[in-house]
């Protein structure tokens, strides 16, 4: 694995607002396609000297560009090539709701369509004779998944961090599922807030989040207080419905899924039931998990010694899986 030193808790501000941020304005190339509806979806290509592969990063809900800047970096200064979508409804993509901080999506197909579209208008045009390789984090896990089982050639492997293989307190049956979207959609409630969901608050601390590290959390937060498109916060019924019904396909289709595959799970994560993780397993035995027990939701933003593992494991596991596609 290549030398790279991993920011800490003390060093993090100092570097993203200066080092960090010359690099993205520098090398991280924005632009805007149309998707397969016609919605036009922002993406960053950001390409070393001499890359040794490339990578899709498909991000989670109420993410956006700005919060991987730490992320993309070491797979940048690793000599990986990365293509990044803000998926639509989140950051400066379309498909927002009418109210802006509300994420509504109709089925993840849409989302698996969309990502389809990406690379296919953008990433494999741009993708030469190296192999491409996927990185997904929590919702985009989940798409991700969904993706790799109706597009087995597409990646040569992938890492699943955190996927949405079943969110805790949505264990419904199936048919009251249905009936949940059906309720939502005749009251014309699916883009309205999901129970329990919030909108966007700017005074909201670290203490209840998905991540550990506080200046990370507090970096994110004035990104997102800064610009209303970063503010996608709270899930709409359409949403719970339409991620509920796509965790469970997932999930029975696991088996499809045939490229090496690793996926990375955290210990204290409130969103995401572990059980899930265990039926995806069971699907697909062959799949590497590296378990990080003191993370949140967010391995990438977790304590100094979690998350400097993390990305340690992530950038063997890409060499290792390069090493295996020459």
């Amino acid at each position: 694995m290549t030398d790279i030193k991993f920011l800490g808790e003390d060093d993090f501000l100092s570097a993203m607002e200066n080092e960090n941020k010359a690099w993205f304005d520098k090398e991280a190339v924005s632009g805007t396609h149309e998707s397969f509806d016609g919605t036009r979806l922002r993406y960053f290509t950001i390409t070393p000297d001499n890359p040794k592969a490339c990578i899709v990063v498909v991000h989670g809900m109420a993410e956006f560009i700005e919060k991987y800047r730490e992320y993309l970096w070491y797979l940048y200064r690793a000599g990986y090539k990365v293509f990044f979508m803000e998926q639509r409804g989140h950051g400066y993509s379309e498909g927002k709701c009418p109210e802006p901080d509300v994420i509504y999506i109709d089925s993840y197909e849409t989302y698996v369509k969309d990502l389809h579209h990406f690379i296919k208008a953008v990433v494999e045009p741009n993708l030469g004779d190296l192999p491409l390789f996927l990185i997904a984090h929590s919702m985009g896990g989940c798409t991700g998944a969904l993706y790799l089982e109706e597009h087995p050639e597409t990646f040569k492997a992938a890492i699943l961090s955190s996927p949405m293989m079943k969110m805790k307190g949505a264990d419904y049956p199936a048919i009251l599922v249905t009936l949940i979207g059906l309720y939502a959609k005749l009251t014309g409630k699916s883009k309205k807030l999901a129970p329990n969901q919030k909108h966007f608050d700017p005074t909201v601390t670290v203490t209840n989040s998905s991540a550990i590290s506080a200046p990370r959390f507090e970096f994110q937060l004035s990104m997102r207080r800064a610009d209303e498109h970063y503010q996608t916060c709270g899930a709409s019924f359409g949403w719970a419905v339409a991620s509920m019904k796509a965790s469970r396909k997932a999930i029975k289709n696991a088996g499809k899924i045939k490229i090496p595959l690793t996926v990375m799970t955290a210990g204290c994560d409130h969103l995401i039931d572990p059980a899930g993780y265990e039926a995806f397993k069971e699907n697909v035995p062959a799949a590497v998990f590296h378990h990080y027990e003191k993370s949140r939701h967010e391995i990438f933003n977790a304590d100094e010694i979690t998350r400097k593992q993390y990305f340690t494991d992530v950038l063997t596991t890409l060499d290792k899986y390069l090493n295996n596609a020459k």
